[in-house]
């Protein structure tokens, strides 16, 4: 059955088409008109270097009650890689593409970076939303605690040292390795999608091998989250927020050692309770067995927990 699922998931796949914003085009993916009563709009924001087709599964269990959408991100599969990843750069886009696809108050449900800018851009346009699903989008991690100046001095310089490096992919051999590479990091991540991923987020290499396809300087947006301006807008949405995290996410994924989060430690307790509370209407869930990638780890259980969020917060509240 699970193999039959994941090759089901392939002929479901829309083409992509291009949104033009500006100077940037942004690959969209489209699944067009419930087949059923429309719910509202969905849109899905994916995570930093991933590509748009990874929320392929949720993006499935809402389309036959909601109109889905997805992009993929600047810098990331086939939008356009202009070398500049701000918070306010991901925000802007995302307006950009709500506009261009005359989305009505639509529900936002985005992973990592794409829950970072669901927050941000609900706190600044709250009006403009139904709802918002944060998956893993709480961080980044907290700085040393106290803040003393030097260690902020210091933060500040790992940063600009971030700003400052051209790093470079690894080159894969072809598209099965791309793939056991997405394994061996993502554990649970099934086999089948892993090789329908590290297709769609690899290109050809000059050598006849394969090169992701995510520009490598995307890592340069952690340089510029605010967390003050960021409690700030979390405390100003006033839609219901469903906020997922993973259990293991910190051991598997933040404190990985030479990751672009250097100077950053483990939130307790107490200190996550603390962000949650700064939202007007939230739903906490904490997955077991579940990493950063939760929607790797878990995807049934998140397309449950969603499916289950929007039903019952959304079912009096017709668009």
């Amino acid at each position: 059955p699970r193999r039959h699922l994941y090759r089901f998931l392939v002929t479901a796949w829309p083409a992509p088409t291009t949104a033009t914003l500006g100077r940037e085009t942004l690959a969209v993916y489209d699944y067009g008109p419930p087949r059923n009563d429309s719910r509202g709009d969905v849109l899905l924001l994916h995570g930093m270097a991933d590509v748009a087709r990874s929320l392929e599964p949720l993006a499935s269990t809402l389309a036959d009650r909601y109109r889905v959408a997805a992009f993929d991100a600047r810098g990331h599969g086939r939008s356009s890689h202009p070398g500049a990843y701000s918070v306010l750069h991901f925000v802007a886009d995302l307006a950009g593409i709500i506009d261009a696809l005359d989305l009505d108050r639509p529900i936002l449900i985005g992973h990592s970076l794409g829950g970072h800018t669901v927050a941000n851009y609900a706190g600044l346009y709250p009006d403009r939303i139904r709802a918002a699903v944060l998956l893993e989008g709480l961080g980044p991690p907290a700085l040393p605690v106290p803040e003393a100046a030097p260690q902020q001095l210091e933060y500040t310089r790992s940063m600009i040292d971030l700003l400052r490096s051209s790093p470079r992919h690894r080159p894969q051999p072809d598209i099965p390795a791309a793939a056991a590479r997405l394994t061996a990091i993502h554990t649970r991540l099934h086999p089948e999608r892993a090789l329908l991923l590290a297709e769609e987020g690899t290109i050809p290499d000059t050598d006849g091998g394969r090169v992701w396809r995510h520009d490598e300087r995307t890592w340069h947006w952690i340089a510029s989250v605010d967390p003050v301006r960021l409690e700030q807008r979390w405390a100003a949405i006033t839609a219901p927020v469903l906020a997922v995290s993973g259990a293991e996410a910190w051991d598997t994924w933040w404190a990985r050692p030479g990751g672009p989060v250097a100077g950053r430690v483990k939130m307790t307790s107490d200190q996550f309770a603390a962000r949650l509370a700064l939202f007007a209407d939230v739903e906490h869930v904490e997955l077991p067995e579940a990493g950063h990638m939760v929607h790797f780890d878990q995807p049934r259980r998140v397309n449950e927990l969603v499916d289950d969020f929007l039903g019952r917060r959304l079912e009096t509240d017709a668009p």
